[in-house]
């Protein structure tokens, strides 16, 4: 019984997958948490080097990556919009976004810091039943 809810949840995630736009991103209901070796985030720099303004569901919000220059860490961040049981993450690649980690998710406005030095990092966050990701960005200093 067990197996059979997976197949059918995976191909459900799956023909999903294939007719979303590309700021879309399919994630199951339940997601593990993994951290990545990281701390919380706490919201403070202010350095946004991508940015996604999403409407669904009757809701406008703006997903953030942020990057602290002087620690090489990035955090996602909900910078307007955000609601109690929203969840952020981020997505870190070492291959430019073909195959990646989600460091997440975290039910708060912030994700984790993350180290992003010679990543490629997206952040991503769920509100109102669906996902939706920054475009990627490569951190090379």
């Amino acid at each position: 019984m067990v197996s059979r809810i997976r197949r059918r949840t995976g191909l459900m995630l799956a023909a999903a997958s294939l007719a979303l736009p590309l700021s879309v991103v399919a994630a199951p209901t339940a997601v593990a948490d993994t951290n990545c070796g990281s701390w919380p985030g706490n919201g403070i720099a202010h350095h946004d080097v991508k940015t996604l303004t999403v409407t669904h569901g009757g809701r406008t919000v703006k997903i953030a990556l942020v990057n602290q220059r002087l620690s090489d860490h990035s955090f996602a961040a909900i910078r307007s919009g955000y609601r109690s049981g929203d969840q952020t993450w981020v997505d870190r690649s070492t291959d430019g976004g073909r195959n990646w980690t989600q460091c997440g998710p975290f039910n708060s406005q912030f994700s984790n810091d993350l180290n992003n030095l010679h990543y490629s990092m997206r952040a991503c966050a769920r509100f109102n039943g669906a996902s939706f990701c920054t475009s990627w960005y490569y951190d090379n200093d």
